[in-house]
């Protein structure tokens, strides 16, 4: 296979059956990147609710700490260091706010799906749409 100028691929060199055999890939791990996400998301609304149950007064970090601590089973400082790190990520994704809950959930999914795909460079599904039509975008 052939790159371009650009560096990419020239899609005119490629076979057509390796042109379907890359979408089918394509396919497949966007498909992988939603159940991950889905099952992030679902697991952490779990937490959240089962954190507000428990403990009704806890906003903000402290909240979404105890939401992490409780979803991951990981003790409160770690748990501190994955919200310290989601306010880091969310200054380079330009965002000049502190996170909300909808945040935290974008950045446990691209660490940790990207923690156990060694090869995968990011995820292709948009996060951003994926979340805001699952969790309340003001938590």
């Amino acid at each position: 296979m052939a790159s371009d100028k650009r560096g990419g691929f020239d899609s005119a060199l490629e076979s057509p059956t390796q042109r379907v055999r890359s979408l089918i890939a394509e396919r497949l791990k966007r498909v992988e990147e939603w159940r991950f996400a889905d099952r992030v998301c679902k697991e952490s609304l779990a937490a959240l609710r089962a954190v507000r149950a428990a403990q009704p007064d806890l906003k903000g970090d402290d909240l979404y700490e105890a939401v992490i601590s409780r979803r991951v089973q990981i003790d409160k400082a770690s748990a501190h260091a994955i919200m310290w790190r989601t306010h880091a990520s969310l200054d380079d994704w330009g965002g000049n706010r502190t996170p909300r809950f909808i945040d935290v959930v974008k950045y446990m999914i691209v660490s940790e799906f990207l923690g156990q795909e060694s090869e995968a460079r990011g995820i292709s599904i948009d996060l951003g749409a994926f979340l805001s039509r699952r969790i309340d975008p003001l938590i």
